[in-house]
């Protein structure tokens, strides 16, 4: 980002089993108030909304982060992690074409662990599906399942009805099987590409400013300590939306080993937010496209 650091993101998006064919409803609805039903990506929202008469793509976008932000009856979850790639040790998580994958893979399972007790208390949750963005992890040995091993082992109080991890296409007039949660990874990419444009401010392109600028009041309140735990925000994000970060510190592979020093070094929320000065003229502009 412009301020030097490098960093990689992981985002959960978790809508309860019940409440499913609703969520479906409601973005369908809103892409035929947009419309607009081709596929949705965050880095190819070129546009603001209201350009020439209004552009359908930022507008639908800018329809469904809305929906997600007035969210009154806590339908829609959403837990984003930062890993500060300048923090992280690497070669605590192996070498060679493996340590990218280990450090996915370990970051990937705690931000499950972290929605699902979290936003759902942990005890009696059911999970029915998990679902990714197809990619390189979908030839994976161990992706698929390991996540699901590992925390059916480690939590009693969660049960899983699935055994894989379903990769999907995120286009849903391309998806075979899982057409309807494609929608789902085109919401999840949006929310993401808006919250760390917020976070990040890479891109001069209009219509990802325009969707960064409607998440900007949420993403001030989810980095500050004083603000992130107040029940009483109008955005309703207590327990239902929420960001951090890890490592606060680099340490050594040494250090890593003492309980104690390894213990300095955690998750965080307080961020600078790049976009926002940006705005105020604080920091230039990204010169990438």
């Amino acid at each position: 980002n412009p301020a030097g650091e490098r960093w990689m993101y992981i985002g959960v998006l978790a809508i309860p089993e019940a409440r499913y064919n609703n969520v479906l409803a409601w973005l369908a609805e809103d892409r035929m108030s947009a419309g607009y039903d081709d596929e949705l990506h965050f880095t190819k929202l070129h546009n603001y909304s209201y350009a020439h008469g209004y552009n359908e793509k930022t507008l639908l976008a800018k329809f469904w982060v809305e929906r997600v932000l007035w969210d009154s009856q806590k339908v829609f979850h959403f837990y984003l992690l930062g890993l500060n790639l300048c923090n992280l040790q690497h070669r605590a998580f192996g070498t060679g074409k493996k340590q990218k994958r280990n450090i996915y893979n370990r970051f990937f399972r705690a931000s499950v662990d972290y929605v699902l007790k979290y936003f759902f208390g942990g005890k009696g949750v059911v999970v029915t599906h998990i679902f990714h963005d197809a990619g390189d992890l979908e030839h994976d040995e161990l992706f698929n399942w390991h996540t699901i091993w590992r925390l059916d082992y480690a939590e009693p109080g969660i049960t899983f009805l699935t055994n894989d991890i379903q990769f999907i296409g995120s286009d849903h007039r391309k998806e075979p099987r899982f057409p309807n949660d494609s929608h789902l990874i085109q919401l999840c990419d949006v929310l993401m590409g808006g919250l760390t444009q917020c976070l990040d401010g890479r891109t001069k392109k209009a219509g990802c400013c325009e969707i960064a600028e409607i998440l900007l009041p949420l993403a001030e309140r989810l980095t500050d300590p004083k603000r992130v735990r107040n029940p009483n925000s109008r955005y309703r994000y207590v327990r239902r939306i929420s960001m951090s970060f890890f490592p606060s510190k680099q340490l050594t592979l040494k250090e890593l080993e003492d309980k104690n020093l390894r213990g300095q070094s955690g998750f965080y929320i307080e961020r600078r937010l790049l976009f926002k000065e940006q705005r105020s003229g604080q920091l230039p502009l990204p010169e990438m496209p």
